[in-house]
Order: C-alpha cells, then structure tokens, then sequence
C-alpha cells in the first residue's frame, strides 16, 4: 500500500511533464506520419544523448544549490585531447581514459574553487569555461579531427538487435543507475541535504565539501561521456562542439522540475522527461519543416512555460499544507 501511494505521489509530481509526452504522441502523429516510426523514435533517443547525458552530472549540481556553465569547454577541450590521442595511434580505451582524468581535474578545480575559496559557482565555472574553451582552441587551431579508429565508432553508431542504435541504450542506463545512486545512496542522500541546508548538513556530520567535489567532477565527467559517444557517432571531433551545452542541459533539469532558485529540490526521472521533452519539440519541429531559429524561440516559451507552471502547483501544494 505504501508502495503505491509513494508511486502515484511520483506520478503526480511529474504528471504535467508525463502529460506534454502524451500530447506529443497524440498529435504529432497527425501532424507527420512519419513520427511514430520506430527509427524515428531511436533517432530521438540517440540525438538526446548529447544534452541527455549532461543534464545527469547537472541535475546533482543544482540541486545542491549550485551552477556549472563550463560542461560545454570541459567536454570540448576533453574530447579533442581525446581524438588527437587516438589519431596518433593510442588505443582508443586509453585515450578515454585520459580524457575522463581531465575532466575529473577540471570538476575539481571548479569544487575547489566554490567550496574551498568560496567563489560563487556561476563565476567559477565561467573562468573554468574560458580556460577550457581557450585551451581547445590553441591545440585544435580551430580545426575538425576525422577518420576516428573502426572499433571506437562502435560506441556512438553500433546497434542492438539491428534496431536499436547504442547510445540510446547507454542513456536510459545511465538513467537508471542515476536514479537508483540519487535515491538509495549515503552519497545521494547527502546531496539532497547540502542543497537543502547546508548549515544543517555541515551539523549533522555530512562534509560538505566532498559532496561538492563529487558533484563538480561527476558533471564534469558525464559531459565529456556524452562528448565521447558523440565524436563516436559523427567520426568527428569539430572545434565547435559543446556549444551552448550547457544551457541545454540547465533547460532539460528545469523543464524536470529541479530548482535552480533552491537546492535540494530535483529528480533525476523528472530530468530525463525534461530531456525528451526537448527531444520531441525538436524532432516535432524539424520534421513541420520549421526553421531553427523558430525552434530557439519555441524551446524558450517552454521553458518559461513550465517554470509557471511549476512555481504556481509548488506554491499551490504549499498552501494546502
């Protein structure tokens, strides 16, 4: 009995988002017939794995009450060192490696600069964004790397049972493994309680500071994961990628209902709605035939749409209490 109350009070939080995924199946399908094709619905799941796989490490960040603006120079700087490795000639799963050890020394620094130094984390992150982004640039001299080994294209073009394209599997695993680690984890549970009090964390024994730094380098890292399955699916590392990353990802924990005005407050389930909200508008879009620009515009009002949405049901709930 409890178990179903606990579920239908899940599905309640979420049942705006559940709802706008329905209506998206209801209608689309009229709108273009090609929708509800199945490789159309994995051509959905594998471009969201950019944003997707991002907005994880992000969705921990805010709700600790933080901000991380340099995913999109993380990745970018990462993937290229990346790619540049495996054109001269390193083994592909060392060259991940690699690049996954930047990362974790770029979260760190970021950590270490906002629970350490005390810097606020929008102004952190915006340096560790430079740097990265200059970085890149010097070594790429703004130049796209190509021909990526065989095998490593594998990751971002291989198919499961010849229907089902990788990443799309490697995002909804990622998911669930996110979603398990945020609920039944010491670990999760502490980042819920820094993002909620983290005066009241601190006297309760939690370092504070630890889970700053796990946070910080998990979305450092799940950024540049998901710029590896990329590079993978393109068999290309430009030096544009990662643009505007960032934003994206903030968009799809928003449009989940995680709180980037108080921490402690998100779920992963109800960011990877978010992400294949955006999915859908875009693909919905694209396949109307509507122009790119339109499509910013559109992605906008959603936003903002459902911030509403979600402050008058949250203050709606409150009141009721």
């Amino acid at each position: 009995m409890q178990s179903i109350y606990r579920m239908r009070r899940r599905l309640a939080d979420d049942a705006m988002r559940l709802a706008i995924v329905a209506a998206f199946f209801i209608f689309m399908p009229i709108a273009s017939p090609y929708f509800l094709n199945m490789k159309n619905m994995m051509n959905i799941l594998q471009n969201i794995s950019l944003q997707g796989i991002t907005a994880i490490g992000m969705t921990m960040v805010i709700i600790t009450g933080g901000i991380d603006i340099s995913v999109g120079g993380v990745m970018a700087f990462c993937v290229w060192v990346s790619a540049s490795l495996m054109k001269s000639g390193m083994p592909w799963g060392f060259a991940i490696l690699i690049c996954l050890g930047i990362a974790a020394v770029c979260g760190s620094v970021n950590a270490f600069s906002i629970g350490v130094m005390k810097i606020p984390p929008m102004i952190a992150t915006l340096a560790m964004m430079n740097m990265t982004r200059g970085l890149q640039t010097v070594i790429s001299r703004g130049t796209t790397l190509t021909g990526l080994p065989d095998s490593f294209q594998f990751i971002g073009q291989g198919m499961v049972f010849g229907v089902i394209p990788l990443p799309a599997i490697i995002i909804v695993v990622l998911y669930l493994l996110a979603s398990w680690f945020m609920k039944r984890t010491v670990m999760g549970r502490n980042i819920y309680a820094v993002g909620g009090n983290p005066e009241a964390a601190r006297v309760a024994g939690i370092k504070n500071r630890r889970v700053l730094f796990f946070t910080y380098i998990a979305c450092s890292m799940f950024a540049t994961i998901a710029g590896i399955i990329f590079i993978s699916r393109t068999n290309s590392a430009p030096a544009t990628l990662g643009t505007n990353l960032e934003m994206r990802a903030i968009m799809a924990a928003v449009i989940g209902g995680t709180s980037v005005t108080f921490g402690g407050k998100g779920k992963i389930f109800g960011t990877f709605l978010g992400v294949v909200i955006v999915g859908l508008i875009t693909n919905g879009l694209d396949l109307m035939g509507v122009s790119a620009y339109y499509q910013q515009f559109i992605q906008g009002v959603l936003v903002l749409t459902v911030v509403m949405l979600e402050a008058i049901r949250s203050n709606h709930a409150a009141r009721k209490h």
